[in-house]
């Protein structure tokens, strides 16, 4: 008796681990997912000017909540500006933050990437040359 009861207190301990696990790893997977979700529509959309955002969803099951941020990235320097005077590039780069969790120990899964300002005048293309004239016999 001794020993089956010991059995199946290792069981139930395993099986009680093994849940808590499986919900913090789907919390996870939901937490990439919502954060790729999120990027997508930020780069699909390269002309849309997008504000600081902050939300909160329902997703696959589990509270999550969000954060957009946009930030400029300088590429030169101010003075190496004021000496390329046609250089209109700009970069920014875009961060998805995703929280879950209690409020006392949140969790958290951070993507980000870069983008090229749609609102800078995009730089000129060089002239591609013309075809040449047909030979006339």
């Amino acid at each position: 008796m001794v020993l089956l009861s010991v059995g199946l207190a290792i069981a139930f301990t395993a099986i009680s681990g093994s849940t808590q696990l499986d919900g913090k790893a789907s919390a996870h997977a939901a937490a990439m997912a919502l954060a790729r979700a999120k990027l997508d529509e930020v780069l699909k959309h390269p002309d849309y000017v997008l504000a600081t955002d902050a939300g909160e969803e329902r997703f696959a099951g589990i509270d999550l909540g969000y954060r957009i941020q946009i930030r400029p990235v300088p590429l030169l320097e101010p003075r190496q500006m004021a000496r390329l005077t046609g250089f209109t590039q700009k970069l920014q780069e875009v961060e998805i933050e995703v929280f879950w969790g209690p409020k006392g120990a949140p969790q958290s899964y951070r993507l980000s990437t870069y983008r090229l300002d749609s609102a800078a005048p995009a730089a000129a293309s060089p002239a591609t040359p013309a075809p040449p004239a047909p030979i006339k016999p």
